[in-house]
């Protein structure tokens, strides 16, 4: 009986350690989150099956940044965070078993005018990554066109750099759209100089007495249902540093070797040019609409900016670039052909951006890819009916052309519009498959959490038959109280053997170590070994 109850009480205490150390596992791994789990717990789950779209992207004013040689997606992922101006890092899978290792990592920037501008088109073999904020605000757009009755959609310049003039600066909403009408629109200061004047023409809205610093106005289009949406324009009043950056730095082609038409400001003749810009390392005065820069940089006059020489403080910023010498640049001057580190290591790695912004480019994509575009009026301000793919109904629905720029789901007529499209399904869309594996990772975490419940539960009933077993042993030693309180005495000199009822001692190693025994028990007699 006393044998089998000790192999219980093993067994519990072994069952006791084993659910305590996995409890304090996942404990230690929620409280102790490294930078890594912080950095991951800030973008979307790895969803599949899709890859950008890297030309329409760059065309919209999406940036390419590295390809770093990482061996994991979670590294891939890591090194998105330590770029402040990345939001997308897109992971091309290694072929076969290996579902951990990867052949490519891409780093993108994908916001441009504050809004999500990289498209996505649908492919095996890849995994995309996205910050959730900047995803959150492109799935709400979307949901939009998921209803009967279409809620309105303010559009406007969302990001707008103007100098500091007397002349009124315009925010312009007549992009805002609504299947059935716009009845109102309103423009609120959320934040910036109080004295800025505000005059509202209905969806036009003149600026003026503006300072130098920033302004946050909310847009808001109430739909004939009063169905409303809003969005946030920052307007930046720039001072002489940001004008030098944004208006006199030469023109950069780049690196790399794509071909996108962009803007800039040429201040020996005082207004904007095109050129073709490569792909990557852009610096600020780079524009995908000639508005924004003629807007930007107005009657700016003065010399195209000189080099600048390094600062050698040791402290560089997200938004230089880090020597090997540890002096710091301005990081649009990283890989211009020109070297601005006394060392010269600003034009050592660009062999990597160009070997990896090619492989982007190389990536096949579906030729219907922009069937999943929303439908887009463009600038200009004509009326022209005009036909745009659904995916979520798979049918062809109507909307007003402006007339210019827009995208390519756009279609004369409505038999054309199905004939391009037909076979794209909700399927081809980015953020239906995010909710999806949205869900999935929920329902793990929802399985996770009943696990660490039932090993709680488990650690507690292990407890309390220790407690039962080491209660009871307290009671049995009680009634061999005078036994216990002479064996410590006694072990100062004796062996103690027992045999069933019978102790029996070893004779003391001196005379000095004798002891005078009493009876032990009523039970239990006392014998000599020897």
């Amino acid at each position: 009986m006393g044998r089998s109850r000790s192999q219980l009480q093993a067994g519990l205490l072994v069952t006791w350690f084993f659910l305590a150390g996995l409890v304090l596992g996942q404990e230690q791994n929620g409280e102790g989150a490294s930078f890594g789990e912080t950095c991951l717990a800030q973008f979307t789950p790895g969803f599949p099956e899709f890859v950008l779209d890297t030309n329409a992207s760059v065309e919209n004013g999406a940036t390419f940044l590295a390809s770093p040689p990482v061996g994991s997606s979670r590294d891939c992922v890591r090194a998105c965070c330590k770029n402040p101006d990345c939001n997308l890092a897109l992971v091309e899978q290694s072929p076969g078993e290996d579902s951990n290792g990867i052949q490519s990592c891409f780093l993108l920037d994908c916001l441009y005018d504050q809004a999500l501008v990289c498209r996505f088109a649908k492919k095996d073999g890849f995994l995309n990554y996205v910050r959730r904020e900047v995803y959150n605000a492109y799935a709400t757009m979307r949901n939009l066109g998921n209803r009967d009755d279409l809620p309105p959609k303010a559009k406007a310049w969302m990001d707008v750099k103007v100098q500091p003039k007397d002349e009124p600066v315009i925010l312009n909403g007549s992009e805002s759209t609504d299947d059935n009408g716009i009845v109102n629109y309103e423009w609120t200061l959320l934040s910036g100089d109080s004295s800025v004047v505000m005059e509202k023409e209905n969806d036009i809205m003149k600026l003026s007495n503006l300072n130098e610093g920033i302004y946050v106005f909310q847009f808001t289009v109430t739909d004939t249902a009063d169905q409303q949406h809003s969005i946030n324009i920052t307007v930046t009043v720039l001072n002489s540093d940001h004008t030098v950056d944004h208006c006199l730095a030469p023109y950069k082609v780049g690196r790399c070797r794509g071909s996108f038409h962009r803007w800039y400001y040429n201040p020996e003749i005082g207004r904007c040019q095109g050129f073709i810009f490569g792909g990557c390392n852009p610096n600020k005065n780079n524009y995908v609409r000639k508005e924004e820069c003629d807007l930007a940089c107005k009657n700016v006059q003065g010399a195209v900016e000189k080099r600048q020489e390094p600062t050698c403080n040791g402290n560089c910023l997200p938004l230089h670039f880090k020597c090997e010498d540890g002096c710091c640049i301005d990081r649009a001057l990283e890989c211009d052909e020109t070297p601005d580190c006394q060392d010269g290591s600003d034009e050592k790695s660009c062999d990597s951006y160009i070997q990896g912004f090619d492989k982007l480019q190389k990536i096949n994509t579906s030729a219907k890819s922009y069937c999943v575009d929303m439908p887009d009026t463009g600038p200009c301000e004509e009326s022209i009916p005009r036909w745009y793919y659904n995916p979520s109904t798979e049918k062809c629905g109507r909307f007003t052309y402006g007339g210019c720029e827009g995208n390519k789901n756009n279609f004369e007529q409505e038999e054309t519009c199905m004939k391009s499209c037909r076979g794209i399904t909700k399927q081809h869309m980015i953020d239906q498959r995010w909710r999806g594996y949205e869900y999935q990772q929920a329902s793990l975490s929802a399985f996770e959490v009943a696990i660490a419940v039932l090993l709680c539960v488990c650690i507690l009933i292990a407890l309390v038959v220790l407690g039962y077993f080491f209660l009871k042993n307290r009671k049995t030693s009680r009634r061999r109280q005078p036994l216990l309180q002479l064996i410590p005495h006694f072990l100062l000199s004796y062996r103690l053997l027992k045999t069933q009822n019978t102790w029996c001692t070893t004779a003391p190693q001196s005379p000095s170590d004798s002891v005078e025994l009493s009876s032990i028990s009523g039970k239990d007699s006392l014998t000599n070994c020897s």
